[in-house]
């Protein structure tokens, strides 16, 4: 349970089709089937799979300051869960700001917010030793968390600065392996 964010890739040609449930396709309409079947990609897991016109390219969990610029930037402030198109230029612009954010943060030993207990009829909160972010203004201006139901952290700590750092890897990695005149990249997100 939680915030669960996705970057899929698929060909620009199976876009169309991104609703459509590709085991009744295949049962179903067999013409519609041959026609998706060259855009196709296994996905799930070792325990189950099915077919599927996206390629999963990224992933993060909780990453909620991510979640709120995709949001913010790529779904018109409208956060429901569906997949939405991202150009080249809108994840250039994200790890963009990724990059300032992380050239501009300092991490230093300190108390990490870590959850909260109920105790004596109130919550109470949990923190470990670890590292925060000692100067946390730009990532507050640039790249600001975002509270929700089961979104993780608000903390400006090692944590957030863990997902900075994923999410450069990620669009570097994207931006790099996806030719964008054939292929177009979606996030979607679930909680």
């Amino acid at each position: 349970m939680g915030l669960d964010m996705y970057l899929n890739r698929c060909n620009r040609k199976a876009w169309g089709y991104k609703d459509f449930d590709i085991d009744d396709v295949k049962e179903n309409n067999a013409k519609i089937y041959e026609e998706i079947k060259p855009y196709l990609h296994k996905r799930g897991s070792k325990y189950y799979s099915w077919e599927s016109i996206f390629e999963d390219v990224g992933y993060w969990r909780k990453a909620n300051a991510i979640h709120k610029w995709f949001v913010d930037n790529v779904q018109n402030g409208i956060d429901d869960c569906d997949y939405y198109k991202v150009s080249k230029e809108q994840l250039e612009a994200l790890l963009s700001v990724c990059e300032k954010v992380k050239s501009a943060t300092q991490l230093a030993n300190g108390w990490v917010h870590n959850g909260d207990t109920f105790a004596n009829g109130q919550w109470c909160p949990n923190y470990e030793e670890g590292e925060v972010i000692i100067n946390p203004d730009i990532a507050q201006e640039l790249l600001p968390t975002q509270g929700g139901f089961f979104f993780g952290s608000t903390e400006y700590d090692e944590y957030y600065m863990a997902d900075i750092v994923e999410t450069i890897d990620i669009l570097t990695k994207v931006l790099e392996t996806t030719d964008f005149d054939t292929h177009m990249v979606a996030y979607h997100s679930s909680w």
